[in-house]
């Protein structure tokens, strides 16, 4: 009845703000039941994934790697791309959890080892032999985890089998491994260019102090201190502090799109688009947009208990995709229609490469070629 109840109040209010009490009284039982069995909600929380979160999880991402990876015909991906178009309560919380481990003691300490354990099983751990099988496992996990994450602001039922089946292909292709090293992009940090000042260093601080603690925990204080203010100048601009944490991440997302749009671009004019591809990915997995991405990470996040949040989310993200669309030569409906999942992988791919670097040792420091180019590239001659 306690985990029962402890997995219903994270997947209703989320790991920062679930509380002792409030599982208690969604369970019928006292407190004391709850902390007879659990020193605290870090315990707690590690339970619920132990005994009813993670062998579902894992289940979908056992499909996941041999549907796509191993190409066993015999597993069908229907549930696969059912969880990605419209991702259960399971899912999400499976989600949550990973990302929020890394702030949570007594969670980390399961999942890591869980994370670890499963990678050595399906041979792709940082030891792993064979790179290009590693590579295509993690691409996989961030095909899962960005399409979870991105269908988060947008609740929209969405069909990825053209993905799936796309990136199955495109795992099967002759790749001989690249002679010279993977030079990444040199990138720098993600800033606000409001053109106000103030403004400008209260989002920076905003992205800072929510990248390492979350949306629920980055109070007005905590953003102030370092943004080097007091919190009164915070409310003199903003109404309320979620009113400026609203403000960051539409200002963050919309600017990081815009360049996103402009590298990508580039790459479709490349000779070798794969490897282009890689380099733009190699720049966005280094150590100077680690603040960036986790912060877009608990962005996504916490758009599922923050209505208004969601829905300027799914506004931006919609409009870049159209911008994709329209770069591509979309211009009738079934045009659209068709490409649309191409322009929507093209968001997806960072947002889970970032959230698998949360999680999974030594991801930066993956050949990207090694997938990207079968993907990308165009069939060489026979």
């Amino acid at each position: 009845m306690l985990l029962d109840a402890g997995a219903a109040e994270l997947v209703a209010v989320g790991t920062d703000r679930l509380t002792m009490s409030a599982v208690a009284r969604r369970s019928g039982l006292t407190t004391g039941a709850l902390y007879s069995r659990y020193d605290n909600v870090g315990e707690l929380a590690a339970a619920v994934w132990t005994s009813r979160v993670r062998e579902q999880h894992h289940a979908l991402l056992d499909i996941a790697i041999r549907g796509l990876v191993e190409r066993d015909r015999s597993v069908s991906l229907d549930h696969l791309c059912d969880e990605l178009g419209s991702p259960s309560d399971m899912t999400l919380l499976a989600v949550e959890l990973l990302a929020t481990a890394r702030r949570i003691d007594e969670l980390e300490e399961v999942v890591a080892l869980d994370v670890r354990e499963w990678l050595a099983d399906w041979r792709a751990g940082p030891r792993a032999r064979d790179q290009r099988r590693r590579a295509q496992v993690i691409l996989t996990l961030a095909t899962v985890w960005g399409a979870v994450l991105h269908e988060i602001p947008s609740q929209r039922r969405r069909d990825w089998s053209s993905v799936t089946k796309n990136l199955r292909w495109s795992f099967a292709q002759p790749y001989d491994k690249p002679s010279q090293p993977l030079v990444a992009d040199s990138v720098g940090p993600v800033l606000a260019h409001t053109g106000n000042d103030l403004q400008d260093t209260l989002i920076d601080s905003v992205a800072s102090v929510v990248a390492r603690v979350g949306f629920e925990r980055a109070t007005a204080t905590r953003i102030a201190r370092r943004a080097g203010v007091t919190a009164g100048s915070i409310y003199a601009r903003y109404r309320t502090k979620e009113e400026l944490l609203d403000h960051a991440v539409e200002t963050l997302l919309s600017t990081r799109f815009t360049d996103d749009f402009a590298a990508n671009r580039d790459t479709f004019g490349a000779v070798d688009p794969g490897s282009a591809t890689a380099r733009v990915v190699g720049g966005y997995l280094s150590a100077p947009r680690r603040e960036w991405r986790r912060f877009r990470i608990e962005a996504q996040l916490a758009a599922r208990h923050r209505s208004q949040l969601a829905g300027a989310m799914d506004r931006i993200q919609e409009a870049a995709i159209g911008e994709y669309l329209d770069f591509l030569g979309a211009k009738t409906p079934e045009a659209r229609a068709e490409l649309d999942m191409i322009a929507r992988y093209a968001q997806v791919i960072p947002l889970g490469l970032a959230f698998v670097d949360l999680i999974v040792p030594g991801v930066p420091g993956i050949d990207w070629r090694l997938v990207l180019g079968p993907l990308l590239s165009p069939p060489r001659e026979p």
